[in-house]
């Protein structure tokens, strides 16, 4: 079973073709493929059933051992946000009862244990890249996760439940937080801790927690120092190539390094507050700008990054939303802390004020 698994994989890393697939050519291709080969009839229904009805709604397949539901699997085009259809897979298996759910893409898998507490990302215990992880051990997970004998034993469910409680085992992170940090390292991010987080989880299928992430950049000082060089050296250039109008952020220059450090004080228009956390050092700049410019401050929603919003009006759209007092507007506050200047620094710029308007004293 294993060789088998792992001959298809390198099939399928050799033939680009599944980036043009559709729905069905991955359903037909792919994941009936993999359930044959990990013990399951495709053509029976009453083990594999396509389609599986839940009120008005349907999952692609259901796995079922003497006609109770054991897995859900969603099944998405390869191009498509596997984000953004977590939550109804999730919400279908938990209707259900269903202990076990996938949802892929034919490239990625992600596994769920839909029971458990916390949100999606957390019910989220393990992930397979076929392009970015061993074959060998992909073929292992399968096996253990999704062959027809261990989920009729049980055992997929015991573990997954191991798998669960120990994605965070120092020696798995610390072998994938360097691989990740190399492959993130010449193409830098604003948010470069959640980036290294996405980037780890897909090569190993853990997710650590920012905590092992920081304590990795911690000895990376001076490549941090690069990055961040590197970084507004392109958005320097990047502005430059796209002028802003009065309503889009210009771009600051933060060539101060502020990872690791704590935040003894601010002098904010010559005022001096001393904030516990870095991120009260953007909360109190954001509540200072909607005193200033409440009127015209639905400018602040320009502000992003690649991947997410630093200020929204819906609090769902941010990680870490904080409410600006006294207004319909949030901030979001999981930054890092050069990010947590950056942001403050930008937001100021937004409505006239220079950088030097805001001084930090860290340690």
């Amino acid at each position: 079973m294993k060789n088998d698994i792992i001959k298809v994989i390198g099939e399928i890393r050799k033939d680009k073709s599944l980036f043009f697939l559709d729905e069905a050519s991955i359903k037909s291709g792919i994941i009936l493929r993999f359930l044959s080969l990990l013990g399951w009839d495709p053509f029976n229904i009453n083990e594999v059933k396509p389609e599986y009805t839940i009120e008005t709604k349907r999952v692609d397949f259901s796995l079922r051992i003497g006609g109770i539901n054991k897995a859900f699997l969603e099944v998405k085009r390869p191009a498509e946000n596997l984000e953004q259809h977590q939550e109804q897979l999730l919400n279908y298996s938990f209707r259900e009862g269903v202990k076990l759910a996938v949802l892929t893409n034919g490239k990625t898998w992600w596994f769920y244990l839909p029971l458990h507490e916390g949100n999606w990302e957390e019910r989220r215990f393990f992930a397979v890249d076929f392009f970015e992880q061993d074959a060998d051990s992909i073929a292992s997970r399968f096996i253990d996760l999704l062959s027809k004998i261990s989920i009729t034993s049980g055992d997929a469910i015991k573990k997954a439940e191991d798998i669960y409680k120990n994605r965070k085992k120092n020696t798995v992170l610390k072998e994938a937080i360097p691989k990740a940090w190399d492959k993130i390292i010449n193409d830098p991010d604003d948010l470069l801790v959640d980036l290294l987080i996405e980037t780890t989880e897909k090569l190993s299928g853990f997710r650590p927690e920012v905590s092992d992430v920081e304590q990795f950049l911690d000895n990376l000082p001076q490549k941090i120092n690069s990055i961040q060089a590197k970084y507004n050296t392109l958005s320097q250039t990047n502005h430059n190539n796209h002028p802003s109008s009065s309503s889009t952020p210009q771009t600051v220059k933060t060539n101060d390094n502020y990872i690791n450090k704590t935040v003894q004080s601010i002098i904010f228009f010559d005022t001096t507050y001393y904030p516990r956390t870095w991120k009260e050092i953007l909360v109190q700049v954001s509540k200072e700008m909607y005193s200033r410019h409440s009127s015209d401050f639905d400018r602040c929603l320009g502000l992003r990054g690649s991947k997410m919003s630093y200020f929204s009006v819906n609090p769902n759209e941010l990680s870490q939303p904080f409410p600006i007092s006294n207004s319909k507007y949030f901030v979001e506050t999981k930054l890092n802390a050069n990010s947590i200047v950056k942001r403050s620094q930008e937001l100021m710029a937004l409505f006239g004020y220079k950088e030097d308007n805001l001084k930090i004293i860290a340690v």
